[in-house]
């Protein structure tokens, strides 16, 4: 099963929550939760990026087939 980007970045950020509750208490908490937050950034940046990329890709036209199989364009999904 392959993830896409958007879905592995969800994942990576319920991680990173899951890592801030495990270090706490920790001898080192300040240390860890600046790199680690400093990577929560990162990622939800990528989301975001991902997300507004998603949201803004042009949609393609719609193509028929002909029976000698060649593409002919059937209607413009835009209008």
């Amino acid at each position: 099963m392959t993830l896409n980007l958007e879905t592995k970045l969800t994942f990576a950020l319920e991680h990173i929550a899951h890592l801030h509750d495990l270090i706490e208490d920790n001898e080192y908490e300040h240390y860890l939760n600046d790199h680690l937050t400093t990577l929560e950034y990162e990622m939800e940046r990528q989301l975001k990026n991902e997300q507004h990329r998603k949201a803004n890709r042009p949609i393609p036209p719609r193509v028929q087939r002909n029976v000698q199989g060649a593409t002919i364009k059937a209607s413009n999904r835009n209008t």
